[in-house]
This record gives C-alpha cells, sequence and structure tokens, in this order.
C-alpha cells in the first residue's frame, strides 16, 4: 500500500506545485510518502522537500520545505496543501485521474526598483537612485492536475501529468502551466521509487525541473 509525494516546483519569483501522493494509489489503499526535487531557469534554480499522507487514495494532506538561489525570494518557504480525487483512472475506462488542490504560502520577495527624481535646476533634468524593496506575500493555492499510466516497459511504468494552478495573493495573482512523466518501479515487494522530470511555464519563463520520490 504505497504512495509518493513528488516535488516542489520553484520558479521566477517564485511559484511552487506539488503532485500529491493519491495519483500512485487506487482507491481503499493509505499511505505516508516523501520526495525531493530540483528546478532551475535563467533567473534562478531551488530545491524543495516534501512529506505527505495519503487518506484511502482519495485526500491528502502535505507539507513541503522550498529554498530558492537567486530570484526574488529570501529564506526558505513552508507551503501545507490539501488535495482531492474526485475522479480516478480505475473508476471508469478511459478517463484520467483528477486532482484538485488548495494550499496556502507566505513569503517575503525582494526587488531592486530604480526612481528617477527631477532636479532643481531649471531645466527638464532628473537624478536616478536604486532602492531595494521588501515585501510580504501571502498566497492562496487552487490547483488542477490530470494524469493518466499509459503503459509499461520491463519494470518500469509511465504516467503523463499535466497541471495548472492559480495563485491569488494581495497584489494579483500568478498563473502557472506543467506537464511532465512520471516514471516509476517497485523495488523487489518493497517501495516504490518515481523519477518525475518536466516543464514549467510561467510569466514567460519556462523552468526545467526534475524530482525524485519514494513510496514507503
Amino acid at each position: 500500500m504505497k504512495q509518493l509525494v513528488s516535488l516542489l516546483i520553484l520558479a521566477a519569483s517564485f511559484f511552487e506545485y506539488a503532485y500529491s501522493q493519491s495519483e500512485y494509489l487506487q482507491r481503499g489503499q493509505s499511505s505516508f510518502g516523501a520526495g525531493i526535487g530540483f528546478c532551475s531557469n535563467k533567473d534562478a534554480s531551488g530545491w524543495n522537500a516534501q512529506a505527505g499522507y495519503s487518506y484511502y487514495g482519495f485526500l491528502d494532506a502535505g507539507v513541503s520545505y522550498s529554498k530558492a538561489n537567486g530570484g526574488k525570494v529570501q529564506n526558505g518557504v513552508f507551503t501545507p496543501r490539501i488535495t482531492y480525487y474526485p475522479m480516478k483512472q480505475e473508476d471508469a475506462e478511459s478517463i484520467p485521474t483528477i486532482a484538485l488542490s488548495i494550499g496556502f504560502t507566505s513569503y517575503t520577495s525582494v526587488e531592486k526598483n530604480v526612481y528617477y527624481v527631477p532636479q532643481d535646476t531649471g531645466a527638464l533634468t532628473y537624478r536616478t537612485y536604486e532602492m531595494i524593496e521588501e515585501q510580504k506575500n501571502n498566497v492562496f493555492l487552487l490547483g488542477l492536475c490530470s494524469q493518466r499510466r499509459i503503459g509499461y516497459w520491463s519494470v518500469f511504468f509511465f504516467q503523463p501529468q499535466f497541471g495548472a494552478e492559480l495563485g491569488m495573493k494581495q497584489n494579483g495573482w500568478d498563473f502557472t502551466l506543467r506537464m511532465g512523466v512520471a516514471i516509476g518501479t517497485r523495488i523487489v515487494n518493497g517501495p516504490m521509487l518515481i523519477l518525475t522530470p518536466g516543464l514549467e511555464r510561467r510569466s514567460e519563463l519556462t523552468t526545467v525541473l526534475i524530482s525524485i520520490g519514494v513510496v514507503m
């Protein structure tokens, strides 16, 4: 009775999304899981660790810790999340597994802004100066993810995954699209290992990501 908590993804200024574990479980199975992920784009790189619990394969609760290297986000960030599975692949022929998630995260972002100040010289001249500004962001997350196991090769299975997430905060919102494929195998009647390479698109920035998780 196995499960996986996959990864987090860090993007430009900061955003995260985690595939949850019930996508690898059938209904009626409960389990713990954990995973770690890495990502990189032209502005920043980052990593994430995550752990969670799946209740009977249809309701997940988890928390992740992420850290960006570069970009605008300061310090590590915790994100709790709950995911519900209204539809699973085994429910009917030719349907995908659908996951709906809600989460919350809070972080501090840092930006360098340039200001122009008119000079009191009688001419249209300006002086510029830079200021580093911090902003506290509280973000409510709504996510949708679809995946379906499409086949096997030797001892490995393959499961394409597509997701979207909306992050709503006090000064606006962010929208993210993701796609990847889970490649999994079971270790001699023991835990399941799952590797997930993927891509994320947000704010005209493409992020390459990879995660590895264990189903215990």
